[in-house]
């Protein structure tokens, strides 16, 4: 099989030939990021003192006379503790030489009697070419069969919400602000629509879209699974629905333990979800749904991959296979790609390699390992043994 086939295998548990991976621009996916718009100008609206650009990498900044400071030349102001800006207005606090994104030290729209002058202030255009110029280069000098899919900047609906609002305001919304609120989400999955659109208007030729959307805590969900899906279903199916209309599998990236948000997102037409650590949400909670949804994973950041043995990651690999996907597909391996910001071992990153090669070609495993019994339960820092190879 080639990537694309390899990996709507895998989402259609159709006997794909392997495990598919998520590593960059090395696995069997391609991202394709979308960008800031090159018409954005950090700094320069109203109120946008002192707000310096939120966006890692090279950036040449067109900037305002209060930038041009002898202590904020080239990219020294990255090292000061300040604050930037980004094209929805959200306000990030940075201590300086920030490694990581984080959460907005500020919130862009605090009173939601500013929202009209905040829409009009912030809406950026889904539709400006200029935010797939990375997504076609990338394209261009990539392999033509493997899986594209968009990474659209920022977050997904409830996290960008979050950041909009303030997460305190956010979850006070709920109960206070309800109308609001949803007109808000509906406002987002515009935007969100118009650009899956614009990727296929433009012949960006996606097969699929990621969104990264962190919607839980360690013990659960931020918000009821009731509540969840009273508030979400439409701005979020409306999504999932356009997208599929145009050909796209819609993948999303998730933290917390949030599988008892997993039958609305189901019955809402998600293709995938992707773990940062499975084991938060728990094999044996994920278990009703193998086979009904595809789960990329990596492995479990919190524990096992930062702090295990080789020996224990590649272990890991063949669980997260069974406990994650059926003999029939339906598992991912998913690469964390910050792995210097968690303290990942190289030892470890080759562990998890050497454990999809062993145990990630489905010819090769032994059929009675699909029905060797799994523990109920399982402690984070423990990897059980693999079955033994005799059937008997």
């Amino acid at each position: 099989m080639n990537s694309i086939e390899r990996v709507k295998a895998a989402l259609q548990f159709n006997n794909p030939d392997k495990v598919p991976v998520f590593d960059l621009v090395r696995g069997d996916l391609l991202p394709l990021p979308l960008t800031f718009s090159n018409n954005w100008k950090p700094g320069w609206k109203e109120g946008e003192e002192n707000l310096f650009p939120h966006i890692r990498g090279g950036y040449k900044w067109d900037r305002p006379d209060w930038a041009n400071k002898a202590e904020f030349e080239g990219n020294k102001w990255r090292t000061l503790h300040h604050e930037e800006v980004d094209e929805w207005g959200c306000i990030w606090n940075m201590q300086g030489n920030d490694t990581n994104m984080g959460h907005p030290g500020r919130a862009s729209l605090p009173d939601w009697n500013d929202y009209e002058n905040y829409i009009e202030k912030y809406s950026p255009d889904p539709s400006d070419k200029s935010r797939f110029k990375l997504a076609f280069q990338l394209k261009k000098n990539s392999d033509p069969e493997k899986y594209r899919v968009l990474l659209p900047m920022y977050h997904g609906l409830s996290q960008l919400t979050s950041y909009i609002r303030g997460f305190n305001n956010y979850l006070i919304d709920h109960k206070r602000n309800p109308d609001q609120l949803k007109r808000l989400l509906e406002h987002i999955a515009d935007y969100y629509i118009q650009l899956i659109k614009s990727s296929i208007k433009l012949g960006l030729e996606p097969h699929g879209v990621w969104f990264t959307d962190d919607l839980g805590q360690q013990s659960g969900p931020f918000i009821s699974p009731k509540m969840f899906e009273s508030f979400y279903e439409s701005s979020y199916k409306r999504v999932f629905d356009v997208a599929h209309d145009l050909g796209l599998d819609v993948h999303l990236h998730c933290c917390g333990k949030v599988d008892r948000l997993l039958p609305i997102f189901i019955k809402w037409g998600l293709n995938a979800i992707e773990f940062d650590s499975p084991r938060m949400s728990g094999y044996e909670d994920l278990r009703p749904y193998r086979g009904k949804i595809m789960f990329w994973g990596c492995v479990n950041i919190q524990s096992i991959y930062t702090l295990g043995t080789p020996e224990e990651v590649k272990r890991e690999v063949w669980h997260m296979i069974r406990n994650l996907g059926t003999k029939n597909g339906g598992y991912g391996a998913y690469f964390y790609s910050d792995y210097k910001d968690i303290g990942v071992r190289r030892e470890n990153i080759k562990a998890f390699q050497s454990g999809l090669k062993e145990y990630g070609i489905y010819s090769k495993i032994p059929l009675h390992w699909w029905d060797y019994p799994t523990i109920d339960n399982w402690k984070d820092s423990e990897v059980p043994p693999l079955p033994p190879l005799d059937s008997n």
